[in-house]
């Protein structure tokens, strides 16, 4: 079964992976929250001036879904 973080980067069900301290994310909480926000901020400033509708490139995405598999 592919279940593994990177298993679903490669499938593209997921559009990244936030690291995770040695111990889980558990361990500690701060590491992973900062960890999170900065990733969210890189990608809202990929975002940022490009002429695309993500709603439709989102959409797009999870239909085509196992048609690869």
């Amino acid at each position: 079964m592919k279940i593994t973080a990177q298993d679903l980067l490669e499938l593209k069900i997921i559009d990244a992976i936030v690291p995770e301290p040695m111990g889980g994310a558990h361990r500690s909480p701060d590491a992973v929250i900062s960890a999170t926000g900065d990733l969210i901020d890189r990608t809202l400033g990929e975002f940022a001036g490009a002429n695309v509708d993500f709603r439709e490139h989102r959409r797009e995405k999870y239909l085509a879904m196992g048609r690869n598999l």
